[in-house]
């Protein structure tokens, strides 16, 4: 009688994690899409600053909207952990991945602007990030979206070495369109259909 109770519990104790994993799987769609409308619009908008103005202070959206999606993030996160009951390992190797990403993004800018590294050479290299957050994602979530998503940001960011950084710009946007929007979307209608 115990042994059958014990594997009642356990089945039980099983199908709530994956029942977490799922809803914390169908949350990781907002954070795609919120990230990946901000760096399209901040990448646009310097574009289009550098373009059609004679503006020196044509990056100043970049600051303003990462810091708003910072605070975004950071919030709508820590709503998520609260409602969260189980922590999956899918959960914690989501939160390192983008931490180690969030951590290497900010070594790449501050050491690339106290080293006065060309914009040439940092644009593409923080497009390789966004391809490697993704295709990780996507490996660990099992969504193929994310992985071509990624490879897609690689192949972008290989071209990207060789064009000028105004241009780059439109190809941080076309990356993120394909890493971050597309497979966001995808995500959130499959989710949406699921429920």
């Amino acid at each position: 009688m115990e042994k059958q109770f014990d594997e009642q519990m356990n089945l039980k104790i099983i199908a709530e994690a994956i029942e977490n994993a799922k809803t914390n799987f169908k949350d990781n769609g907002f954070f795609y899409l919120l990230w990946g409308w901000l760096v399209l619009c901040a990448s646009l908008m310097e574009y289009g600053l550098i373009k059609f103005t004679s503006t020196p202070y044509h990056w100043v959206g970049w600051p303003i909207l990462m810091t708003a999606g910072g605070i975004v993030s950071g919030v709508y996160g820590y709503r998520l952990a609260k409602k969260a009951t189980v922590k999956t390992i899918i959960d914690n190797t989501m939160i390192y991945l983008w931490y180690g990403f969030v951590i290497s993004l900010l070594i790449i800018l501050v050491v690339g602007i106290i080293n006065h590294t060309s914009w040439l050479m940092l644009n593409p290299l923080i497009i390789v990030l966004y391809g490697l957050g993704t295709f990780v994602s996507g490996g660990i979530l099992k969504f193929k979206p994310l992985i071509v998503g990624g490879i897609l940001a690689w192949l972008i960011a290989i071209v990207a070495f060789f064009i000028q950084s105004e241009v780059q710009l439109l190809l941080i946007a076309a990356a993120i369109i394909v890493s971050y929007l597309i497979p966001g979307y995808m995500l959130k209608h499959r989710n949406s259909s699921h429920v």
